[in-house]
């Protein structure tokens, strides 16, 4: 058995929460790898949960022409790595929050802007906007990627902390891990702290050893790769209204049979409008078993820390030209 083989099995078995990893129809066409960072947990990874959606709505939607063999828990390596393997082809499909595309295409980092959106409600009004389409667009002329559907996290980023706050001056020195975005350490740094851009799989060592004072995530993704075990503390801030969703290689589309690519964007919409209908579900739920989980949760003074990160909108604007129609369109759609 290869060293890959072994940690793909291992990664599988693992608490016991063995994903559905592959499809085998008797005569598929074309087998898919899907990769995402999200951790391999039914209950509260939302990649996970938005994969076990996509199944059986794929195997519909091509006549089981269409296997998918679904790596979790970044066996493919960290976000950033995968990111060019998409590009590349090597990997066909990634599930992930749009975040990690800014640094290809800067005009997505609109959607990261700290306290752009009410809530995700207003998110998908501007991602089904001409300057939705526009960024689409874009996703497939500088990264070589589709993205057939506009879905959500599991809800919010919010910060998880070992320590308790309210006011943005009580973040001062305290190191936050964020993601390797300009937008989200820009947000993350106007907010008061020391914003740390770290990838995904460093969370857990860097919390233990001390590396970062906290994070900012969504409390399903929290509980699922059990954050909570060395910080206590869940702060509502609500700074980020994330999209999530399935990135699909251009050179993986051009490949596929037409019937076969139709097919797969179906099944991606259709598994995406449902995910998004359970999300807030998921995350009261997620919220809840933090509290069981011996997690204080607590809301923070938004108002102030929305005035803090507020002044980023108009310099992301000046440096982004090209992102105008989206933030005309999210200033447009604010009141539905």
């Amino acid at each position: 058995m290869t060293k890959f083989s072994r940690r793909a099995m291992l990664a599988g078995i693992a608490g016991g929460l063995a994903a559905p990893a592959l499809i085998r129809p008797a005569a598929a066409a074309t087998t898919l790898k899907v990769s995402t960072s999200f951790p391999n947990d039914p209950k509260f990874s939302t990649a996970r949960i938005w994969y076990d959606l996509f199944l059986p709505r794929l195997k519909e939607a091509t006549d089981g022409q269409v296997a998918t063999q679904f790596f979790p828990d970044n066996q493919l390596g960290q976000e950033a790595d995968v990111v060019n393997q998409v590009k590349l082809g090597v990997v066909d499909m990634m599930l992930v929050g749009t975040s990690i595309w800014t640094n290809v295409v800067p005009e997505i980092g609109a959607f990261d802007l700290g306290y752009i959106f009410a809530d995700y409600d207003h998110m998908r009004r501007v991602a089904s906007s001409p300057g939705g389409e526009a960024v689409r667009q874009l996703l497939v002329k500088k990264a070589g990627v589709h993205f057939p559907a506009w879905g959500r996290n599991l809800g919010a980023r919010n910060f998880m902390t070992k320590f308790a706050f309210k006011e943005p001056a009580e973040l001062a020195g305290k190191k936050i891990r964020c993601l390797p975005n300009p937008v989200v350490t820009e947000t993350v740094k106007l907010m008061g702290a020391a914003a740390t851009p770290m990838a995904f799989g460093e969370i857990y060592t860097g919390l233990q050893a001390g590396v970062i004072d906290g994070l900012e995530h969504d409390a399903p993704t929290i509980i699922s790769a059990k954050f909570y075990e060395t910080a206590k503390n869940f702060t509502l801030t609500k700074h980020i209204h994330t999209p999530f969703g399935a990135f699909i290689s251009d050179r993986t589309m051009t490949r596929l049979p037409a019937a076969q690519r139709d097919g797969l964007i179906k099944a991606i919409q259709q598994a995406t409008d449902e995910h998004f209908a359970k999300a807030g579900q998921i995350e009261a739920d997620a919220t809840a078993e933090l509290k069981k989980l011996g997690v204080t949760i607590s809301e923070c003074n938004r108002g102030a820390f929305r005035e803090h990160v507020r002044p980023m909108w108009d310099r992301f604007a000046e440096r982004t030209p090209a992102a105008k129609p989206l933030l005309d369109a999210i200033r447009q759609t604010e009141n539905g």
